[in-house]
């Protein structure tokens, strides 16, 4: 299978596995919150500061440099396994000693116990990320979203359940425990390989330097995704940080479930055109084009049916979260693009000019938190906003840079769906106010504004740029075939 055909299966098989995911993650999602309170949801989301957190160390950049170098040696891959399960136990160590100062300073003592336990991820997840690299590398993506899937699914049933019988926080945890557990016992028996009884710090040498840079980047980049959720867990509460968290959840659906769909698949694909930058600008073109098509549309239609939205999927006691979703919506449409220039750097080899521009990016995000903090939630996402769209053009132009391309002539091409998804928009939401006015119900009124989101968006694709929009389907189904 050449190189175009396994990208085209792996993005298939990804997307495939990605709408199952999205699906018991929506479910979740719904049925968390209807079984949870917004505390419960806050006290969760303070959790995962510190799991993210120690995340950015679990395997210090070794998966990404498994896929960029030519061909690893079961020596090193050994030693790589080796090194990764030591951090993961280190890591594991550490939350559950730092356990007690965390919860003295968020003042909440059930903080404990609920660190402690979620700490565990570190070691199972340790076990089986040499197995799932592997994969990836040789793109044997179908595997890896069938298990995926599966452990998505079985920890869905198991959170559920905890929820359903009381168990509070500790039903996310479960869910978060059961779906790593569920995964790395699937990566090792579908992968072939295995450990063997070497260990060699020259491996791990060989490596370093694009690690650390990697690992530097995600460092930095952490505090500018996790300040806000800090900030506001310390000084606003545990509830207002259980809507933000929940409304920052679904303005990243589509880019879990699109953007970083594609960019997996990618980055094993453009590492292997790298120094061809005719083709890897076409190819990434047409990636971002696919994007925008898709996550451009989802954004803005949640944006004009926010208010609709959570009323019927999360009921009256999270209202105050629809106003958050409008704010973020955009914030979601331009990361579905910025988060793909990471392939960019990951498959160049220039992880230090990426740590560099995070290093950037992070300063100006925090900064713009700690002045939204005094307006509230509300005031965090419009400052976030803000830095995001002050950070779109620098963040693309130096990625892009590299692969010569053009800030306004890449923008261009995302000119059509941009426009066509803001007009519909408009159109879904003077529609819904007019259906609401009516007294229609407002199950019936979120169905119609989907309903005619689609045709809107879609007539005005084929009206206006349907030679764009067909070119791009046809392709596409070039590819496919």
């Amino acid at each position: 299978m050449s190189l175009k055909q396994k990208t085209i299966s792996g993005i298939g098989w990804n997307s495939v596995g990605n709408i199952a995911r999205q699906i018991f993650q929506l479910l979740s999602l719904v049925i968390m919150a209807r079984l949870l309170s917004p505390e419960d949801f806050g006290v969760f989301a303070i959790l995962m500061i510190f799991v993210a957190f120690f995340n950015i160390f679990a395997s210090m950049g070794t998966s990404q440099a498994i896929i960029h170098l030519d061909s690893p040696s079961q020596g090193t891959l050994s030693s790589i396994f080796y090194f990764n399960f030591a951090v993961g136990l280190f890591l594991f160590v550490l939350l559950y000693v730092l356990a007690w100062p965390i919860s003295a300073f968020f003042a909440n003592p059930d903080l404990v116990h609920y660190l402690q336990w979620i700490g565990l991820s570190f070691i199972i997840g340790a076990l089986s990320l040499v197995q799932k690299v592997l994969l990836e590398k040789q793109m044997l993506f179908k595997r890896v979203v069938a298990i995926e899937t599966i452990a998505l699914a079985l920890s869905f049933l198991v959170g559920v359940t905890a929820a359903f019988y009381d168990w509070g926080v500790y039903s996310l945890i479960i869910m978060t425990l059961f779906n790593a557990i569920v995964l790395s016992i699937g990566l090792w028996f579908s992968g072939h390989w295995r450990p063997s009884l070497s260990f060699n710090f020259k491996d791990i040498k060989l490596i370093w330097n694009y690690s650390f840079n990697l690992t530097s980047f995600s460092f930095i980049n952490y505090f500018a995704r996790s300040a806000d959720q800090f900030l506001i867990g310390k000084f606003v509460g545990a509830s207002s940080l259980g809507m933000y968290s929940l409304a920052y959840k679904i303005m990243l659906y589509p880019l879990d479930n699109i953007s970083r769909v594609i960019v997996r698949v990618l980055f094993p694909a453009f590492s292997e055109i790298k120094h061809d930058n005719a083709r890897f600008k076409n190819a990434y073109i047409k990636a971002i084009s696919f994007i925008a098509l898709v996550t451009f549309p989802l954004m803005m239609g949640l944006l004009a049916t926010a208010n609709t939205f959570v009323a019927v999927a999360f009921g009256d006691k999270w209202t105050g979260m629809a106003t958050l979703l409008m704010i973020l919506a955009p914030i979601g449409m331009m990361q579905s693009i910025v988060t793909t220039v990471g392939s960019i750097y990951l498959a160049k080899g220039n992880t230090g000019l990426m740590f560099k521009i995070g290093a950037v990016n992070a300063v100006i995000t925090v900064l713009s938190f700690v002045v939204g903090l005094p307006y509230g939630v509300e005031g965090v996402a419009i400052a976030y906003a803000l830095a995001n769209l002050i950070m779109l053009y620098p963040n693309l132009k130096i990625a892009w840079n590299q692969i010569e391309l053009g800030v306004w002539k890449g923008l261009h091409k995302l000119l059509p769906y941009f426009l066509s998804a803001a007009v519909m928009a408009g159109i879904v939401y003077c529609a819904g106010l007019g259906l609401e006015s009516a007294e229609v119900s407002i199950y019936a009124i979120l169905l119609l504004q989907i309903l005619l989101g689609l045709l809107i968006y879609i007539g005005l694709l084929m009206m206006f740029y349907r030679h764009n929009t067909m070119s791009l389907i046809q392709e596409l189904k070039k590819r496919k075939n």
